[in-house]
């Protein structure tokens, strides 16, 4: 049995570990539903979500196991989160990594083993997510691709559980950059870029995404993943997202007024969970669109599945802004394991389907079939989609001849500060495809998709 080396950054791995309240974590319904959606789909008798300790494995969610902890060095996972990759072995007995292990040789008799990590809000593994078997078998790509999808929402699950948000930044000191973000906030640092949203029936900008930015007097200009984290774990995340607000709608208000060809422009903003369960959400919303002169019906607020996780919490202040006219979007649908859940429970006027199935337009069956399903979905309940993450003409294509009429990424256009913008621009020659395709979908609306996937199969 070859023991696998610690990770890399084994202290700052273990320090994110220890931010995490695993006694609560234990039994969380929505944990032990991920564990059991990945031995179904896959179709062992075992699988488990585990965090990795110094000395021992915790099992936090199981299928076809005990609840108890294990020591460290009996445990398959080492390997998965040591190397902070998937690990996939169909015949155990023939890899000198578990050839003589006591689970392998012994009377578990484990036979195939598959497991990604579970990455924490630093980037570092946690923990893993896998599956096991007693017989011997082929792991395919589409089988690793599905458990690290798991993998993912396990992880914004877990955030849940934090002992508090700012423990899991290892070896930043989140005091320090929390008052210098709050001084960026108040000194006007803070840069709101757009990227729109096209209207495939037109080739005409629709909407636009603000994504904000931080102009570091010192470091330029920084993406939110360098102090989104750091807002989080400091409560300045209610802030900055009134200023994002704020500063979008009155931008949105002046595009809108500017001409007949922004007139009917509409603005979509994220909104955290910690916002949404504000007592005040609803009159910071409102106060922003009066002080921007900007119609209610303009703005969609954008949720991930981990703002809705706070369930109960944002409810009633959803229901509240959708009844002022509001729009609402489920973000990354299709990413959650529970993306439907919320479709049926929340009143959701749009969905954003995932780059992550974008990218596998034209090549991938299964994004293909994941991507015409959610599309199909949406419509049946009458919701407007929009498609994220389009960077070449072939994805337009697809997306178009999938019956979406939204669509936004790089190919037609980055996000950028408002003084960049063209919003008055059209893409004839990408859109002019996807007319086509959507013209073709409309005279045979299957025809497309079975096309798409004969492409994508050979």
């Amino acid at each position: 049995m070859t023991t696998a080396p610690p990770h890399p950054h084994e202290s700052d791995r273990l320090a994110s570990v220890s931010s995490y309240r695993c006694a609560e974590s234990v039994g969380d319904p929505a944990l032990q539903a991920l564990v059991e959606a990945a031995a179904r789909s896959l179709g062992t008798p075992v699988a488990g979500l585990t965090l990795m300790g110094e000395t021992e494995q915790q099992l936090l969610a199981r299928v076809g196991v005990p609840a108890q902890a294990l020591p460290r060095h009996l445990s398959l996972c080492t390997h998965t989160v040591s190397g902070a990759r998937p690990v996939v072995v169909g015949d155990t007995r023939a890899d000198t990594r578990f050839a003589d292990h006591p689970l392998v040789a012994g009377e578990q008799r484990v036979r195939a083993y598959a497991g990604v990590p579970v990455f924490g809000r630093d980037g570092l593994p946690v923990g893993s997510l896998c599956v096991v078997d007693v017989r011997t078998r082929d792991f395919g790509a589409a089988d690793v691709a599905l458990l690290e999808q798991l993998a993912r929402a396990a992880a914004g699950l877990l955030e849940l559980h934090r002992h508090d948000a700012g423990a899991g930044l290892a070896g930043r000191d989140v005091l320090a950059e929390s008052l210098r973000l709050r001084r960026a906030v108040e000194d006007g640092e803070l840069r709101v870029h757009y990227q729109p949203v096209v209207d495939l029936r037109t080739g005409r900008v629709a909407a636009v995404e603000a994504l904000v930015r931080w102009q570091h007097p010192a470091e330029g200009l920084l993406p939110p993943g360098r102090f989104v984290p750091v807002a989080e774990a400091s409560d300045l995340v209610v802030a900055l997202g009134r200023h994002v607000l704020t500063e979008a709608c009155r931008q949105v208000a002046a595009w809108r007024a500017a001409g007949p060809a922004t007139a009917g422009l509409r603005l979509a903003v994220n909104a955290s969970g910690r916002q949404l369960a504000e007592p005040g959400v609803v009159g910071a919303v409102q106060h922003a669109l009066s002080a921007a002169g900007l119609p209610a019906d303009a703005l969609t607020l954008e949720l991930t599945e981990t703002a809705l996780v706070h369930g109960a919490d944002v409810q009633p202040a959803l229901r509240r802004l959708r009844g002022t006219g509001v729009r609402l979007a489920l973000d990354d649908f299709g990413t959650g394991y529970s993306s439907l859940a919320y479709l049926r429970d929340f009143p959701v006027d749009e969905v954003k389907v995932d780059r992550c199935f974008t990218a596998g337009l034209g090549t991938s069956a299964r994004s293909g079939t994941i991507t015409a399903a959610s599309v199909d979905l949406a419509h049946e309940l009458g919701c407007e989609v929009v498609v994220e993450g389009v960077e070449h003409a072939g994805q337009l294509a697809h997306v178009a001849a999938l019956g979406a009429r939204y669509a936004q990424g790089y190919l037609l256009a980055p996000p950028r500060a408002a003084g960049e913008c063209d919003l008055t621009a059209t893409w004839p020659v990408h859109v002019g495809t996807a007319r086509s395709a959507c013209a073709a979908a409309a005279r045979h609306p299957r025809g497309p998709v079975r096309e798409l996937h004969h492409d994508a199969a050979s």
